[in-house]
């Protein structure tokens, strides 16, 4: 009888503990989706507030500026590539932690938002920008880099707009890298045209293939960095890193005053 009564309580014990895990899994899926959908309400109502079209150069580009800084005041420019679903605001913090885990109307999220270095010139000014985002593992912020991978992707994906309250820029892929988070591709600091020249030079050569695009000391650079999955479904060390040259770009842009 002793032996029914304790397997009995070993079987409730077991029972409880296995609904205890199915309803904390259930929360947490709950909470992952919840936060999914918040993120793409957010990213919706930026781009209504933004009027950004899918293509700028089949659209009239327009952006209200204005309207965007009362969001936060931290935006500093859109980033858009046609046919993919990165079409962002830009950020820039006073660190490179806080948009980890805030989006751009500053509500915690882990998706995080797009944002430029902390330490970079807002203006692109600097021969060397790093703009940062999640590989979310949806497909959202800028998960769809790593299509560039596939040489056939950059052959109808060959320009990444960034779009500023001056300026507009579309910008050709010079290299798709694959690196580290600690790899000198994040070198942001130059002391002479002979060093950005061979950090230049060795971008080229990381990139998984050629794009044919030439950039010298006179250019400056840009590198969207977003995490790698390659190792399994665990954000690693690893890196995609797409690295654009800077061009001034004189299609239809309209800022709203």
């Amino acid at each position: 009888m002793k032996k029914k009564k304790s397997r009995k309580l070993i079987y409730n014990v077991l029972l409880l503990i296995v609904g205890a895990v199915f309803v904390f899994s259930a929360y947490q899926v709950g909470k992952t989706l919840y936060q999914y959908y918040l993120q793409d309400k957010e990213a919706e109502q930026m781009q209504e507030i933004a009027k950004v079209p899918k293509d700028p150069e089949e659209k009239e580009f327009k952006i209200d500026w204005n309207e965007l800084k009362k969001t936060n005041e931290d935006i500093i420019g859109w980033i858009l590539i046609p046919d993919t679903n990165i079409s962002h605001a830009i950020v820039q913090g006073t660190d490179n932690s806080y948009y980890l885990n805030h989006t751009v109307e500053k509500r915690i999220l882990y998706s995080g938002a797009i944002f430029m270095d902390y330490a970079a010139n807002p203006d692109f000014q600097d021969r060397h920008t790093i703009i940062y985002g999640h590989n979310v593992k949806y497909g959202t912020m800028f998960a769809q880099l790593d299509r560039y991978r596939e040489k056939d992707f950059y052959e109808t994906h060959p320009y990444v707009y960034i779009f500023t309250p001056e300026k507009s820029y579309r910008c050709p892929l010079v290299s798709f890298e694959h690196t580290n988070d600690t790899s000198p591709s994040y070198q942001t600091q130059f002391a002479s045209d002979e060093e950005y020249a061979q950090y230049l030079d060795k971008v080229k050569a990381a990139s998984i293939y050629d794009t044919g695009v030439e950039i010298g000391v006179e250019d400056q650079l840009i590198t969207l960095s977003t995490c790698s999955y390659e190792r399994g479904g665990q954000p690693s060390e690893l890196r995609y890193l797409v690295h654009l040259k800077l061009e001034e770009y004189d299609g239809k842009y309209i800022i709203e005053e």
